[in-house]
């Protein structure tokens, strides 16, 4: 079986690979991506093969010989742009007869949801329902990995600024994500469905304002910013503050906050508490 991970180079892609790497031998990875030389520092034996998402013939050459896809989407904004390099992908999946199409979202992708990168998950969900290839459909919820690195300034701050209202966000650790994406992969009874993967609970803001304010030892409020406030504070690169705002503006209505025991049916045991993962991620920064 050859599993091939999109996007390998990446944050996400990086876990994913080091978890493949306990279940399956180098030789039955290959990793598309588009710069090889950031390729270079994986594992003797790993397959390479770079592709750029914008052509669908360079993903069809990249995507030859494989079994099982992990698509990771890029970043790329406004969706009409990121829609149509996942339709490259989908339409060289079914070239090369994927068997698996597994594909890696996020739970900001309600009908309804006023996050700007939402509608493109609207998109995927009805391509791939309508298309050819086998499919699988991940739902992540938010990372917690930038929580930690985050934690100093918050500290100086004295604010938890998110414009979150009294609502809550489930946060999970790239590392869990991968071990649960890869059990779904190596593990064909788990393909061919929706997942949700999230931490064991949603956390308000008071509550990760007092657990910032324990690890730190400097004393944390939540004083949230206006939405103009906080997209003004946080437009880097320039244009992009109006798009972070309205994720959160999604959480303020209640639509982050969703809590399942997938990860726990898939792997046999709980998503780490963010509170350990904080703790001890936080410790590791001095």
């Amino acid at each position: 079986m050859i599993y091939n991970i999109t996007a390998a180079t990446g944050n996400l892609g990086v876990k994913i690979v080091e978890q493949f790497l306990d279940y399956v031998a180098p030789e039955n990875l290959v990793l598309t991506v588009r710069n090889l030389d950031k390729a270079a520092h994986f594992q003797k034996g790993i397959g390479l093969k770079q592709a750029n998402y914008r052509s669908e013939e360079a993903l069809a050459a990249a995507f030859s010989g494989t079994d099982v896809l992990i698509y990771i989407p890029s970043l790329t904004f406004p969706s009409i742009a990121r829609i149509m390099e996942f339709e490259n992908a989908v339409m060289a999946a079914e070239k090369t007869r994927i068997k698996q199409f597994i594909f890696i979202g996020f739970m900001a992708d309600h009908g309804n949801n006023p996050f700007k990168m939402s509608p493109f998950f609207g998109y995927v969900q009805r391509r791939l329902a309508s298309g050819s290839v086998p499919y699988t459909y991940i739902r992540n919820g938010m990372y917690s990995d930038p929580l930690p690195p985050y934690l100093p300034e918050l500290a100086r701050q004295g604010k938890v600024l998110y414009p979150v209202a009294d609502q809550r966000i489930s946060f999970i650790s790239r590392k869990d994500l991968a071990k649960a994406i890869v059990q779904i992969a190596v593990r064909e009874q788990l393909h061919g469905k929706e997942y949700t993967l999230t931490g064991p609970k949603a956390w308000s803001m008071n509550e990760l304002a007092e657990l910032m304010s324990r690890i730190s030892g400097s004393p944390i409020v939540y004083d949230p910013l206006s939405k103009e406030q906080f997209s003004e504070l946080y437009d880097e690169p320039k244009g992009f503050g109006p798009v972070l705002v309205s994720l959160y503006e999604a959480a303020s209505k209640g639509m982050m906050g969703e809590v399942t025991e997938d990860f726990e049916r898939i792997t046999g045991e709980k998503a780490e508490d963010l509170s350990v993962y904080m703790e001890r991620e936080y410790r590791n920064l001095f």
